[in-house]
């Protein structure tokens, strides 16, 4: 009988405890499944705050291309144009410099009797022309070299923020 007693007893406390167990692991297992859903919640909300990042930076990225192409063609354009005027310069220098010596024959000319005073003051005239002219190239050189330098510096300024944003994309950091 002693036993059957104690039998019994082990029946009945296994039967309160093993629904308790039991009980206990359930719960246990829930709250893991609520943890590993709010995780991947969590993972997936990250994911989409990096993809809406890559995009913001790949938007800028495309925009900061095209303003590069823009600055560089105006650099270029500058450039040609400031080529242009000095060359143009050195043409009117030339200029200059054969005028000045048709004017010292043509005054040599005038004094000796061969040359017609008229001619020489023409000659005058048209030199001093090509010197204004000149001097308006100079100024226009002088605008075209500063120009240029400031386009240069922009263009040197989207080359960093270039670099900058191919860093940071391929560092993977905001």
């Amino acid at each position: 009988m002693r036993l059957s007693l104690v039998c019994l007893f082990i029946l009945t406390a296994s039967f309160f405890v093993v629904p308790e167990r039991a009980l206990a692991q359930a719960t246990a297992a829930r709250p893991t499944s609520e943890q590993s859903l709010q995780e991947l919640v969590r993972e997936v909300r990250q994911l989409r705050s990096t993809l809406q990042r890559m995009n913001a930076a790949m938007y800028k990225g495309q925009v900061m291309l095209e303003r590069l192409k823009l600055q560089q063609e105006q650099v270029a354009r500058f450039t040609r144009e400031l080529s242009d005027v000095r060359e143009n310069l050195s043409e009117l220098r030339g200029q200059q410099t054969r005028m000045n010596e048709l004017l010292t024959r043509a005054e040599a000319g005038v004094e000796v009797g061969m040359k017609n005073p008229a001619d020489l003051a023409g000659l005058k005239a048209e030199l001093q022309m090509l010197k204004e002219r000149e001097q308006r190239f100079a100024a226009r050189e002088t605008q075209l070299a500063n120009d240029l330098e400031l386009e240069r510096a922009k263009l040197n300024e989207l080359n960093d923020r270039l670099n900058a944003l191919e860093l940071e994309l391929g560092s993977g950091k905001p």
